[in-house]
């Protein structure tokens, strides 16, 4: 069998869609960048016509030491932080969301 993609890939690719879905279903257009690397894979337009960057991140969790089995915390770049870049974790076992809403930074 081929291996098209490599399991990193497939799980952020898992990820962006899951996170598409949601985003969706609670009225958004969802628009998606073209750039594979960035600082955000979504903007979108709410039904008040309020726009919001996000940037997703498969949840992962700790595989050892003190904290094992913990979530591990993704930190927002300085340029995601100045941009007001919001962050949705997604567990592609269970579909769960987790939308972490930032402001805007001076």
């Amino acid at each position: 069998s081929l291996k098209l993609l490599n399991r990193k890939h497939y799980k952020g690719n898992l990820s962006e869609a899951i996170a598409i879905v949601h985003l969706m279903k609670m009225g958004n257009l969802v628009f998606k960048t073209i750039h594979d690397t960035g600082c955000v894979d979504f903007v979108t337009i709410d039904k008040h016509g309020k726009v919001n960057l996000y940037d997703v991140k498969t949840m992962s969790r700790r595989r050892s030491g003190k904290r094992k089995g913990h979530y591990i915390s993704r930190l927002r770049s300085p340029l995601q932080q100045k941009l007001g870049v919001n962050i949705i974790y997604v567990d592609v076992d269970t579909a769960e969301i987790q939308v972490v809403q930032h402001g805007r930074r001076a």
